[in-house]
């Protein structure tokens, strides 16, 4: 935890701060709390990869992205903390890379992961670990925990019941089932007269677009990536609710105050990254194994998936109607 005391610090004349969050999506959302909380006191510099840019820019405050190269090191990172020069740092990475980068430099506090707590819970030999945002906020030196939010654009609303579902994702056992998404789909445009959008990355664009057509139905669009991270900020803002697993998209639509069912498989609230009793939160029960990855894994240790393949279409419809009502 950080040792920060701020009435020493500026009477001191301490101005800038640098808070480093180099990866992943919802992890640099999981960061606004202590970056926002931190430019009340100081200029605040918050040190990312680039395609995050959009996401730093939604924080509430003044505070100013600054890029770190995808295919750079840390004496990289290193000469590009040394050109901004904070006063101190705050790291939220805390890998060898920021650790290198900020040798000799004032550090007030680092996030550290508790990996044998992740391993018990993982075990199932613990409940849980704590919220992700909560030890953000505590590397940086406070004790207030205030859930993550990043500000609209303007008015985004749209006529009608519009309804994101997120489609693929990088761990294949994290994700929702493309047939659940079809059925799913059907239910709410021919019950609810929704429209349906699937998001995704470009990557998984022959996905979206096989599983769009499979749907049978004339009102669904899609996002492809095409315009990255700020494409999909700017899609999930039209939306009056998300369907998502457990990923980068689901904490963008939490923190821009979107309605979101996040649908867990193979993982859990149990792991940090959402709040336990959460409005919200979607699984099947009795399923004992979970979680079984820290990430989501492309694989079931048991070869039976059925933390994806017992999800029901209309019980997960229902469910995302139920949130949208409450």
């Amino acid at each position: 935890m950080a040792d920060t005391d701020y009435s020493m610090t500026c009477s001191s004349q301490v101005n800038s701060a640098a808070v480093i969050r180099l990866h992943s999506l919802g992890d640099v959302v999981l960061a606004q709390p202590a970056a926002s909380e931190l430019n009340k006191y100081y200029e605040v510099f918050f040190v990312t990869s680039e395609q995050y840019e959009p996401v730093v820019s939604r924080m509430p405050g003044e505070i100013q992205p600054v890029f770190f190269g995808k295919d750079t090191g840390p004496l990289d990172l290193r000469k590009l903390i040394n050109r901004i020069s904070p006063d101190f740092v705050v790291d939220l990475q805390n890998n060898i890379t920021s650790r290198i980068a900020t040798a000799g430099r004032r550090v007030k506090g680092r996030f550290r992961m508790d990996r044998k707590l992740r391993k018990m819970v993982m075990d199932k030999r613990a409940e849980s670990m704590p919220l992700r945002s909560w030890e953000f906020m505590r590397s940086a030196g406070f004790e207030n925990a205030p859930d993550p939010k990043l500000e609209k654009s303007g008015d985004t609303g749209s006529e009608g019941l519009r309804i994101g579902i997120v489609t693929g994702g990088r761990w294949y056992i994290k994700s929702i089932p493309s047939s659940v998404i079809s059925e799913t789909s059907r239910i709410l445009v021919d019950l609810h007269g929704a429209d349906i959008v699937f998001l995704g990355g470009a990557e998984d664009k022959e996905m979206i677009l096989r599983t769009a057509e499979s749907t049978g139905r004339g009102n669904i669009g899609v996002y492809c990536g095409a315009n990255g991270v700020e494409g999909l900020i700017d899609t999930i803002e039209t939306l009056d609710l998300l369907i998502s697993p457990d990923s980068g998209p689901a904490h963008l639509a939490s923190a821009l105050g979107i309605p979101v069912l996040v649908v867990f498989t193979s993982t859990s609230p149990s792991l940090g990254f959402w709040r336990k009793d959460r409005k919200g939160n979607y699984m099947v029960s009795d399923i004992g194994c979970r979680p079984c990855h820290r990430h989501g894994g492309n694989s079931c240790p048991l070869s039976s998936e059925i933390c994806r393949k017992r999800i029901l279409p209309l019980d997960l419809a229902e469910s995302a109607m139920e949130l949208l009502e409450s």
